[in-house]
């Protein structure tokens, strides 16, 4: 299964937010809503191997891991609003889908949980590797940070752990870009 962290340093973490200001009120949230997006939706379908966790560090109870599941997701069409209005259904636990799950977990402990199940770590990073000369190992773990980026106390985190940091090319792309393009990568 590939799966994606990307670590939201102002994504809130409680369901007072409004849909009509995502990048205001949710801590831009439209940016966890587009990654969400581009991370699991393909023309008509989703992508089945695929989750997508959003480390969401902002107000008031950070940091919460929100989960998607290609493989289990129901009912949530690919557009911001809407899966914003479930990722703020899920917080306030008043409806569930069994494709999407919120723990009270850091991006740390969620890098530990994912270490020991065997996943292999890649950082985005702009200096890194170029990815198409990297052969990716078996349940790829990329990382990436929001637009202010991966904290460097993150970053050294997942140091500690077998990683490779790779590039998608000299051109800084904004976090949704990104996970299309490793996409584009893995599907070639």
């Amino acid at each position: 299964m590939k799966q994606f962290i990307l670590y939201a340093s102002k994504a809130v973490t409680s369901p007072d937010f409004t849909l009509d200001d995502l990048p205001g009120s949710g801590g831009r949230m439209d940016l966890v809503a587009r990654c969400i997006c581009n991370a699991l939706w393909i023309s008509h379908d989703l992508r089945r191997d695929t989750c997508i966790h959003v480390v969401a560090c902002g107000t008031p109870n950070p940091q919460v891991v929100i989960s998607f599941y290609g493989d289990r997701l129901r009912g949530v069409s690919p557009d911001e609003r809407n899966i914003a209005a479930w990722i703020k259904k899920t917080l306030a636990s008043k409806r569930k889908n069994p494709g999407i799950s919120v723990r009270k977990l850091s991006f740390q402990q969620l890098i530990e949980k994912l270490a020991s199940e065997g996943n292999s770590f890649y950082i985005l990073h702009e200096n890194g590797i170029d990815i198409a000369s990297v052969k990716l190992k078996a349940n790829p773990v990329f990382i990436l940070g929001d637009h202010e980026g991966l904290p460097i106390e993150e970053d050294a985190f997942v140091a500690r752990f077998e990683h490779e940091k790779i590039s998608l090319g000299s051109i800084a792309y904004l976090a949704s870009q990104c996970i299309s393009v490793v996409h584009y990568e893995l599907d070639k």
